[in-house]
Parts: C-alpha cells; sequence; structure tokens
C-alpha cells in the first residue's frame, strides 16, 4: 500500500504541473508572443482595397489592410483620427476627428554653413527584413507577387545601404515568409527574434512592404525628384507602442522639414505586427504595386537619410517651399542660393525604452514552457514518475 500512496502522489503531482504548465502557455500565447496578431490582414484574392473618410464623407485615406474599428490615423498634415465605424461590405471606413499631432520641435540654429552631419548614435545595429516576402512592383517586376524574391528586397537593401552609408549597422535578413496569408507574421516573428538575438544591442527593427491602392495615393515629388510616398504602421497591442510612435512622430517631423511630401502618413492598427519583440519598432509602406520599384527605391534611400538622423541626430536644413499659384498661374520656386532653415537634431536615448526585451522574454518562456510538455507528453508514466520523484527528491520504488 505505501508504493502505491506514492506512485499516486507523483502521478497527480504531475498531472497537476503538466496542466498548470498548459495553462500558462495557453495565458501567455493569449498575451502576445505566440499569437504574432495583425487582425488587419487583407485577403489578396478579394480584390480591392479599404477607404477611409472623416465623419463629413470627405476621403482621408486608402489602404491595403483592412480597417477596423478603433484604429486610429495620422494624416500628413498631422491630423489624429480614430475609427468609430466601419462598413466591411463596402470597404469603407469612417473615423472622427481627434485634434492635431504636435511633432518634435527641433533646436534653430544660425551657422547657415553647417551640412547635415550625423554625430553620436553610440553603438547597436537597425534591423531589416520582410513579412510579405513576395510583394512587387508591376510596371518594373512585371508582377505584383514574386514568392520568395519579391522586389521588395531590392527597396529594403536600399533601405539597408542608405543607413550604412549614413554610419549606422543595418543588417536585412531576407527569408521568405510565404504564403501571404494571416500566418505571415507568425512565420516571419522566428525570423525577426533570430535578428534580435544574434544583433544585441538592437537600436529599431523595421519591417518592409509596400501597399495595395492606387499609385495616386503614393505618387510624389520631392525636393524636385520622382519617387513614391512612405507610410509608417503601428501596431496598438505591445507594450512598446509609446516608443515606436515617439520615433514615428520624429521621423515625419525630420522629413517634413527637409524632405516635405515623403511621408504619407502614420496609420496605428489593431495588430502587433511582431513590434512587441522590440521597443522602436515599424513597419514601413514604400509605394504601391501600382508604382515602379525605382520611385520606391529612391523613397528608401532618401527615408535612410531621414532615419539617420533621427537616430544619431546631426544638422538639417529645410527647404523653402515653393509658393503656391493662384488659378492659371505656373507655379513659382524657390530663388537660387536660398538655403532655407537650419534645424539641430539630438540624438535619440540609448536607454533602452521602458519594456524593452519583455516580447522576447515572453517568447523564450513560450518556447520553454512548450518543449516540457512536449517532454512529458512524449514520456512514459513511468519515466516521467522518475523525472519528478527526482525534482522532489525522492526515488522511486517499484
Amino acid at each position: 500500500m505505501p508504493i502505491k500512496k506514492g506512485r499516486m502522489k507523483v502521478k497527480n503531482k504531475g498531472r497537476v504541473l503538466g496542466i498548470g504548465l498548459i495553462t500558462a502557455i495557453v495565458f501567455l500565447n493569449m498575451l502576445s508572443p505566440g499569437a504574432s496578431r495583425a487582425d488587419d490582414w487583407y485577403r489578396q484574392d478579394e480584390p480591392g482595397f479599404f477607404t477611409l473618410f472623416d465623419e463629413a464623407g470627405q476621403e482621408l485615406t486608402a489602404m491595403g489592410r483592412e480597417m477596423l474599428k478603433n484604429d486610429e490615423y495620422i494624416s500628413g498634415d498631422n491630423k489624429h483620427y480614430s475609427v468609430i465605424r466601419v462598413d466591411k461590405r463596402k470597404r469603407s471606413a469612417f473615423a472622427k476627428y481627434l485634434g492635431d499631432i504636435k511633432l518634435p520641435e527641433f533646436e534653430e540654429i544660425e551657422d547657415w554653413s553647417v551640412e547635415t552631419a550625423a554625430k553620436g548614435g553610440g553603438g547597436g545595429s537597425v534591423l531589416l527584413y520582410c513579412t510579405h516576402s513576395d510583394e512587387s512592383y508591376v510596371p518594373t517586376d512585371g508582377q505584383s507577387s514574386i514568392p520568395g524574391k519579391g522586389g521588395i528586397f531590392k527597396v529594403a537593401g536600399r533601405l539597408k545601404n542608405g543607413l550604412n552609408k549614413g554610419g549606422i549597422d543595418a543588417i536585412l535578413d531576407q527569408s521568405g515568409h510565404e504564403p501571404h496569408d494571416a500566418g505571415a507574421y507568425r512565420r516571419s516573428r522566428q525570423t525577426a527574434v533570430n535578428l534580435i538575438k544574434k544583433n544585441m544591442p538592437v537600436i529599431a527593427v523595421f519591417d518592409v512592404h509596400r501597399d495595395a491602392v492606387p499609385k495616386s495615393h503614393y505618387e510624389t515629388t520631392v525636393n524636385g525628384k520622382s519617387m513614391s510616398k512612405v507610410r509608417m504602421v503601428i501596431g496598438k497591442r505591445n507594450q512598446n507602442r509609446n516608443a515606436n510612435e515617439e520615433l514615428a512622430h520624429k521621423i515625419k517631423a525630420i522629413a517634413d522639414k527637409e524632405h516635405p511630401g515623403l511621408v504619407k502618413d502614420i496609420y496605428i492598427g489593431q495588430g502587433e505586427y511582431n513590434q512587441e519583440l522590440s521597443p522602436r519598432s515599424l513597419l514601413f509602406e514604400f509605394g504601391t504595386h501600382e508604382i515602379s520599384r525605382e520611385a520606391a527605391e529612391k523613397a528608401a534611400e532618401t527615408m535612410s537619410d531621414v532615419i539617420v538622423k533621427a537616430i544619431k541626430g546631426g544638422t538639417i536644413i529645410s527647404k523653402p517651399k515653393a509658393q503656391t499659384p493662384a488659378p492659371g498661374e505656373k507655379t513659382t520656386k524657390p530663388p537660387k542660393g536660398t538655403k532655407g532653415k537650419a534645424f539641430k537634431v539630438k540624438p535619440i536615448s540609448q536607454e533602452q525604452p521602458k519594456g524593452a526585451g519583455k516580447g522576447i522574454l515572453k517568447f523564450i518562456i513560450v518556447a520553454a514552457a512548450g518543449l516540457v510538455v512536449f517532454i512529458l507528453i512524449s514520456k512514459s508514466r513511468n519515466e516521467i514518475a522518475d523525472s519528478f520523484a527526482g525534482l522532489f527528491g525522492k526515488k522511486r520504488r517499484d
């Protein structure tokens, strides 16, 4: 009888621990890591896109992602909106105006001879990857999707090269994450985790995409050069949201001063986009499938200059804007020799934002717990009993 009671206690302890571990895994996955939520993913087999309107019915923007209630939108002129209603059948969303966003202000300086020179910034890497690795540009690549070898990698490569040129260690992972479906973010999550683990310390993590709306939404001219606009996307549901928004606002403020017209807008969606893994994580949309890849690459090169300044600091020169012509008149260009205003930009803080590393830690906890459960399930009852008896300093008697 004593032997049977001992065996029963060991079995009960094993069952309780196993149930506890499974419950913990389910709970942690609900919190974030395993779920890799990107709830605004939009099915490629359903042609079309979502359009956002204000309460008066005026169009604000369009995007090839599903818009959801409580999403937020910051327009090119820094007006802040919240989505209050969505009509999925008509692929329309309606937003309430919340007020204007105040972007960071930079110290104006008098020395007009100072050109842009990045300073400081400290050590660390900027990590790049492409969740939708098939995304391509029809005018250049011939089709909108090339599995595993999308034109999006060349755009990301141009961004990487520009960052390297500016003195930042940028690393691009070209892993594929096909198919282009709701599971792509789950697959790219492992890519992001591996990048972060191998390249600590990390300054920022960027997921490079392109949109799927008519080209008119992205066509622009920046400082006399034809290129694509760029949209930044931020996930609401993660502890790094504040750090991510802070970087996005700084990037937009610098771009608006030095490269007006480059940043299209900022969209804050319900998904996570794996941005909870590391602070200063952003998703960039470089153009759309209808725009040439060259236009997107020019935008990536220009954006790299902005990101270098946002991270390392330095001096930016805002270009004088051309005067708005009256009806029937031609556009008036700024006079030659006009240098505009110079602004001093401080580098980002080298201290890790609050919550840094929590996403990776949760991921490791879930992975470790999953391994334990796998071992419990795969072992025989006697092997499990021996393991747990040893854990509590007892030897199982036969």
